[in-house]
């Protein structure tokens, strides 16, 4: 049951970095656009969002120092809220979390696969869906080679996303009249609507959803008291100003009416840019883009069911650590089994519509267990830290959770039930315990 410190800043950093960067950033900035309008907030989102996505990398920050453990939020939700809360934070990290999104980025990855291959081939869903099944397992038993291995096939991945989608940005820039598009949108209406406004930030905030993926391998890291909080900060650091890029290139691009409610945004600003080339060249960015996603939640994962494993809380057999490889050898497995029958189950839509409003939930949770840390001397910015941040981050959210139940009635009720499906789950393992 025991870990291996072998993974360094830079790996834990590119870990953050390609757990953040997926699908959102290449589909959501058209849907703003519609929600916004000509404003300087078609910006600020982005900024705002990266803002809010820093606070909570800070306060996740705050928490690895005092609990290095693997896990993340059952980690940290577990001494303050007890087992009960930690499962369910676990539950929703197997099914919604890690799951869930790892079966959708397999079929977007055969969706945009599928123009680059003969026609017709994956017109059948039956065939889309096998494909994408076997591509997961192919990821999947690279992830299984080793520790070392696998997590310098995802850095090297992700280095190789975050140079192409610089390099994208930079070349739209370049190639289009950015100040004559740009100058309506910096010079429109400042103050929208705060419903619109509303909607543009919980978009945005998918699209930074990962920020806090280092805490999950901290008994992995080494001196994690030093560099996972230094991955978390780094990596969201990174993230933002690319995101930042991002929008300025899409923005550049064309006309705002050209692009409000497009949900192919960059392959829009890359046709604009490059012609019909265009098209290959957002092809192979995103198929990046989602391949490091995929690698980075199967790495952080399975952590997860390896800390409520060794608590008793999860069957047995996922505590085990491959000594060899040096991972949880069989967690890794049972998430890859997970995400399959999802892909068999589901479409890329069903499968991510509702699993903002869980992670939302449970973030926000685990954030304010920083309220129960009691005030330390000689610390001049304890109430900064554990104060004025964490209680930023909980009100902020607890807004967009109060906003998105009402305006989602439906999804949030689909997630309620997926955490109610754990509880009889709980009280399995909660029983067995006291045969131990």
């Amino acid at each position: 049951m025991q870990l291996f410190r072998e993974i360094g800043l830079l790996s834990a950093t590119f870990l953050v970095v390609g757990n953040i960067i997926g699908i959102g950033i290449f589909t959501t900035t058209g849907f703003i656009a519609a929600e916004i309008g000509n404003s300087p907030w078609l910006l600020g989102v982005w900024i705002l969002g990266g803002f809010l996505a820093l606070i909570g990398a800070t306060c996740y920050s705050l928490l690895s120092r005092r609990i290095p453990q693997a896990g993340g939020e059952y980690a940290f939700l577990y001494p303050s809220y007890g087992p009960f809360a930690a499962f369910l934070s676990g539950w929703a990290s197997l099914l919604v979390g890690f799951s869930a999104p790892i079966a959708a980025y397999a079929l977007a990855l055969i969706a945009y696969l599928s123009p680059l291959l003969p026609s017709g081939l994956f017109e059948h869903s039956l065939i889309q869906k096998g494909t994408a099944g076997l591509s997961l397992l192919g990821i999947s038993f690279l992830m299984v080679l080793g520790l070392r291995f696998g997590n310098r096939f995802h850095s090297a991945i992700t280095l190789l996303t975050l140079g192409l989608t610089i390099g994208f940005a930079t070349l739209v820039l370049l190639r289009t009249p950015v100040l004559q598009n740009l100058d309506p949108i910096l010079a429109g209406n400042s103050s929208p609507d705060l419903p619109s406004l509303g909607s543009a930030i919980v978009m945005v905030m998918f699209a930074y959803s990962g920020w806090n993926a280092a805490a999950y391998i901290a008994e992995e890291v080494r001196r994690p008291t030093v560099y996972i909080p230094g991955a978390l900060l780094m990596g969201t650091a990174i993230v933002i100003v690319v995101y930042v890029w991002m929008n300025l290139a899409y923005l550049g691009s064309l006309p705002l009416a050209q692009i409000e409610g497009e949900l192919a945004i960059a392959e829009i600003t890359a046709l604009a840019a490059f012609g019909p080339e265009g098209r290959l060249i957002v092809t192979i960015l995103v198929l990046f883009a989602i391949l490091s996603s995929i690698t980075a939640m199967s790495i952080a994962g399975p952590r997860v069911y390896f800390a409520m494993s060794r608590n008793h809380l999860f069957p047995a057999w996922l505590a085990k650590v491959d000594d060899k490889r040096k991972i949880p050898l069989r967690s890794i497995w049972f998430q890859t089994a997970i995400a399959l029958v999802l892909v068999a189950m589901g479409t890329f839509r069903q499968l991510l519509i509702y699993s903002g409003f869980i992670l939302l939930l449970f973030s926000t949770l685990t954030v304010s267990t920083l309220f129960m840390i009691r005030k330390e001397k000689g610390n001049p910015y304890f109430w900064i830290l554990y104060r004025l941040l964490p209680g930023l981050f909980v009100l902020i959210n607890a807004v967009v959770l109060v906003s998105a139940a009402v305006s989602n009635p439906a999804e949030t009720l689909a997630g309620g039930v997926t955490l109610l499906l754990g509880v009889p789950v709980y009280f399995y393992y909660k029983g067995k315990q006291k045969s131990l």
